[in-house]
């Protein structure tokens, strides 16, 4: 049998030389390219293997290869949306959640609502401008029949 040659090193798309082993990355379809050559072909930036596309043996970075080879024509912009008052009030409707409450918390939870609602009654019947607060009941510290010293 007579001598051949091997067969000649596979070249990398990106520089058209010969490419060996120690210094390949195989893309996707088993093309290799040298680690230097590993550049996205539209705007120069270095790629890595997590962050390369391939299109046609040529590379891309992921934000060049979505607006090159799926452009969003028809879809349009995403606009920001305010959301506004209904007559100078924010309407926010309470989510329901199914959660599991024990008797615990249901009852701290009462006591801090029957806290709020005493405490708007003591508040709500005064003027808002005034910093008073109605008291309901009076408690004496010493009874009327001691005497001072």
């Amino acid at each position: 049998m007579p001598w051949s040659a091997p067969p000649p090193a596979p070249q990398c798309p990106a520089c058209k030389k010969s490419v060996f082993a120690t210094e390949a990355y195989m893309a996707a379809d088993r093309t290799p390219f040298h680690t230097r050559c590993l550049k996205c072909e539209h705007c120069k930036k270095s790629l890595t293997p997590a962050n390369l596309n391939e299109h046609q043996k040529k590379l891309f970075c992921p934000l060049c290869y979505e607006d090159l080879f799926n452009p969003q024509g028809d879809i349009p912009e995403r606009v920001v949306m305010q959301v506004l008052p209904i007559q100078g009030m924010f309407i926010v409707e309470q989510k329901l959640k199914e959660e599991f409450i024990s008797p615990e918390e249901l009852r701290k939870r009462e006591e801090a609502l029957a806290a709020a609602k005493a405490w708007e009654e003591a508040t709500g019947k005064t003027d808002h401008n005034a910093s008073s607060i109605k008291i309901m009941e009076t408690v004496s510290i010493a009874p009327e029949d001691s005497k001072f010293i």
